[in-house]
């Protein structure tokens, strides 16, 4: 805790909660003042303070102490200012002992000791020393109920961050940390629920005790507020969609995983890839093959073969299967086999580039290693014959190869009947015209 804070955040408001009727109303004591003198100098070291001049502050103040008649209330006074001046020097051990003699003059009025003895104790903690603070702490809680000035969120928050600090300190999963979250978790409520406006760290705190106790259903509306009131915080987006899913909200996971992607939240290769995934599952591919395109020319995804080919698979699942051919001539350059030059001809078959798509296929089928290689010397009978006539005889040659494995045997003999039932009438036809040509060309018909 920075000690800066140990002497601004007791003005806060948040410290102390609506004033209630005193139970004890401790004995009235009259206002009061310095004497004009003091006064006056006490005023010089605070300007000095303000104008960045610690040593100046601390040299009036001792020369103020050195003084025969002051009285209990102005010493009191000029030790505390002490005390700031210390902590301003980032020297926070002498600025506790000024602070701890400052309060055992008890010359102040009740609600400035009390604000004293808040202060020590938030000083042990910058110190380290949470032992002692959390003791101290807890008798300004008394202190405070007693004096009408019940304890405020700030103050719950500061206890319940002692408990879960001392839960840090103990054996995980031990009946010791257990306990200490139980102690922290009223004080972690008082200080998100009482408070108007709860700091960013009450929330955490409050939080931490929920997971603690896989308390899911009731961290929810917590990590809600905390994505609304700091709509920057990348982790509360990433925290909220995890637990969405941990819930079966699946649909609300996604879709704060898309406000992340719409912010700009989402920058790692991991979360990227992620988003494009789940609008895939979500059978939204245009939407992933974008994403993925831009991350991949960006190299926010790796340069790798199987992100080119899950991009691939984007468009095909787009139907845009010219977008698909570059990422997919990109990973098949980097594939070990043929099976995605095989993927890249049927996409030229879709787009009925019989030339492109049989060069393809043949690199394929060269390269070798193929799932169903039948199936790849199928493929290319089927191009060669949309081909045309002329290639007829590659086509029969592709059928008659892809015969030969059992998984494309029937497919690639029907191919072959209708290629030879082609052939075969095409010869009877050829036949039939060249007889009907010879019968015409005979004159003697005519004149016998």
């Amino acid at each position: 805790m920075p000690v800066s804070v140990v002497f601004e955040n007791i003005f806060d408001g948040t410290v102390y909660a609506a004033k209630k009727e005193r139970r004890k109303p401790p004995k009235a004591r009259r206002t009061q003042t310095m004497t004009k003198k003091v006064g006056a100098e006490f005023i010089k070291a605070q300007e000095a303070l303000g104008e960045d001049l610690p040593d100046r502050a601390l040299s009036i103040l001792e020369n103020l102490l050195r003084r025969e008649e002051l009285r209990d209330f102005e010493k009191a006074q000029i030790t505390r200012l002490q005390a700031y001046v210390w902590a301003e020097k980032d020297d926070y051990p002498k600025a506790m002992i000024y602070l701890q003699r400052a309060f055992s003059y008890n010359a102040l009025q009740p609600q400035d000791q009390l604000d004293l003895q808040y202060q020590i104790a938030q000083l042990h903690l910058a110190l380290d020393k949470w032992k002692e603070g959390e003791v101290l702490l807890t008798q300004w809680f008394e202190d405070a109920e007693a004096l009408g000035s019940p304890p405020g969120p700030s103050a719950h928050a500061l206890l319940a961050q002692i408990y879960l600090y001392f839960a840090s300190d103990e054996k995980k999963d031990s009946p010791e940390e257990a306990q200490f979250y139980r102690k922290a978790e009223p004080h972690a409520q008082i200080a998100v629920f009482r408070a108007t406006e709860p700091r960013e760290n009450w929330y955490q705190l409050y939080l931490s005790v929920l997971l603690f106790d896989d308390r899911y259903e009731e961290a929810v509306p917590i990590l809600e507020a905390m994505v609304y009131r700091f709509p920057e915080k990348k982790n509360y987006y990433r925290q909220l969609a995890a637990l969405y899913a941990e819930l079966k909200r699946e649909n609300d996971s996604f879709q704060i995983q898309q406000i992340m992607h719409n912010k700009g939240m989402l920058e790692k290769h991991d979360e990227l890839l992620r988003i494009s995934q789940l609008y895939l599952y979500y059978d939204i591919p245009f939407k992933a093959a974008v994403i993925m395109e831009k991350e991949l020319e960006d190299g926010r995804i790796k340069d790798e073969e199987k992100y080119w080919e899950q991009l691939a698979n984007a468009w095909l699942s787009s139907r845009e299967w010219r977008k698909a051919i570059p990422p997919l001539q990109k990973a098949a350059e980097m594939s070990e086999d043929g099976e995605l030059f095989l993927r890249l001809g049927q996409t030229f078959m879709q787009e009925e580039e019989w030339e492109n798509a049989e060069n393809y296929i043949k690199y394929a089928i060269k390269k070798g290693d193929l799932d169903n290689p039948g199936r790849a010397w199928l493929l290319l009978g089927i191009t060669r014959n949309k081909k045309g006539i002329e290639h007829e005889k590659s086509a029969l040659f592709a059928f008659k190869r892809s015969t030969g494995y059992e998984d494309m045997e029937s497919d690639a003999r029907r191919w072959v009947r209708v290629i030879e039932s082609k052939q075969a009438r095409r010869e009877a036809d050829k036949i039939a015209t060249a007889a009907a040509e010879a019968e015409l060309a005979d004159d003697s018909i005519y004149f016998n």
